[in-house]
């Protein structure tokens, strides 16, 4: 079984930004095309009477989320920032298409995630006031549950599986 894996990634954490309350904080990421499982960011809480904090991962900023997880603030590093992991419900997405990592929380809250100028993550854009912004995160995603073979040689292994025997005569295993 193939355990878990990070699938995509920024994680440069020299600065970090307050979020803002009640609004969309996002970063995009490009998907490879496996069932997500969860998503760790760098981030803190900086007030322990801070409300809830919720992820949620979405095709655009304007369309229902496709899966999410919300905790409270004892649950996430305080007065300090550290990874955090999100564990949200699994969820097939899309390989090569771009996703929205979006993070919302009440009012009268301070939470803050760390990222870097720069433009570290190619693959996509930030809701930083900097357009060479991103924020640090980390995809994970469980390749145990996606086997798609992306080789033709495995594919056609695969289909032909009496063919085995003699490769392994031939290459001697």
């Amino acid at each position: 079984m193939i355990p878990s894996v990070i699938d995509q990634q920024q994680t440069k954490t020299p600065e970090i930004f307050t979020l803002i309350p009640d609004a969309q904080n996002w970063q995009q990421f490009k998907n490879r095309g496996e069932i997500l499982e969860s998503v760790d960011l760098h981030i803190g809480c900086y007030d322990s009477l801070s409300g809830w904090i919720s992820l949620f991962i979405a095709e655009s900023l304007t369309t229902s989320p496709l899966t999410g997880a919300t905790y409270n603030p004892g649950e996430l590093p305080e007065n300090i920032q550290d990874w955090f992991t999100f564990d949200v419900p699994d969820v097939e997405l899309t390989g090569g298409k771009t996703y929205y990592i979006i993070v919302t929380f009440g009012l009268m809250s301070d939470y803050r995630w760390s990222g870097a100028h720069g433009n570290p993550y190619k693959s996509g854009a930030s809701s930083h006031p900097d357009a060479d912004w991103d924020f640090a995160f980390r995809t994970v995603v469980d390749k145990s549950k996606t086997m798609e073979l992306e080789s033709p040689f495995l594919y056609f292994l695969e289909n032909h599986p009496y063919l085995f025997p003699i490769l392994r005569y031939f290459l001697g295993l």
